[in-house]
């Protein structure tokens, strides 16, 4: 189980990096459902691939709002923001990854734009760097997915609480922004999808090894993660 008393601690760190985290925390949970389903679609994508590129370009919104989220808070701590210095940055450990793991997103969502947008004349190009991205992908987005999932649990169940020493203001907006950045990427996926005229792959091959590796990464880095992070900060 999270750690309740911690999570509910941070409230009192003040509004701005509490904000932050849960507007950050609804948006990776939105993005942990949509990755999820997008894996279940690699299971058969000779007969699934236009769910497989609704979905696909449905996560770019979330993963927008995320990544802005996240930078916002890059940027106020590294600029001595008081609130946003005490709450910390995330361990060494999850530090060193997030520079890749932002890098191989980009690439997996690049590339996969590339394989609707591309055409027959780029597709090989694109379907490898998109298959070996999404390999690398994998274990990078379980060891951070791990990190986290506790916390962004106790910070959405904190916002939903209707107990007002839990509240944080701005519920509404976090969940407005969220709502918007999916409606507006699933009318990109509405008009991009049916654009798709390639011949997929069958998605095992690449998918069992990203599961290899991404047992892998768990294994290594959990200790790791147990010992410095007992309350991971987002």
């Amino acid at each position: 189980m999270f750690n309740r008393k911690k999570i509910n601690a941070d409230v009192n760190e003040g509004f701005p990096i509490e904000r932050n985290k849960r507007l950050t925390a609804i948006a990776a949970t939105v993005l942990f459902v949509l990755i999820i389903a997008e894996f279940v679609t690699m299971a058969n994508l000779v007969e699934l691939i236009s769910y497989h590129i609704y979905v696909g370009i449905l996560i770019a919104g979330p993963l927008v709002v995320k990544m802005c989220s996240t930078s916002y808070r890059f940027f106020r701590y590294y600029t001595k923001s008081p609130d946003f210095v005490k709450a910390g940055p995330p361990i060494i450990l999850l530090r060193l990854l997030a520079p890749f793991l932002v890098v191989i997103t980009v690439l997996v969502m690049v590339s996969g734009f590339g394989l609707v947008l591309g055409g027959h004349a780029h597709e090989g190009l694109f379907l490898k760097i998109h298959a070996i991205s999404v390999i690398l992908w994998l274990p990078l987005l379980a060891v951070h997915i791990f990190a986290y999932i506790r916390k962004a649990s106790g910070l959405i169940a904190n916002d939903w609480t209707r107990k007002s020493k839990y509240r944080v203001p701005g519920r509404q907006g976090r969940i407005g922004i969220n709502v918007a950045a999916l409606i507006v990427s699933g009318i990109v996926a509405n008009i991009l999808t049916p654009l798709y005229r390639g011949e997929p792959e069958h998605g095992i091959p690449p998918l069992v090894l990203g599961i290899v590796a991404t047992v892998i990464a768990v294994i290594i880095a959990r200790p790791h993660l147990g010992i410095t992070n007992k309350g991971p900060r987002l």
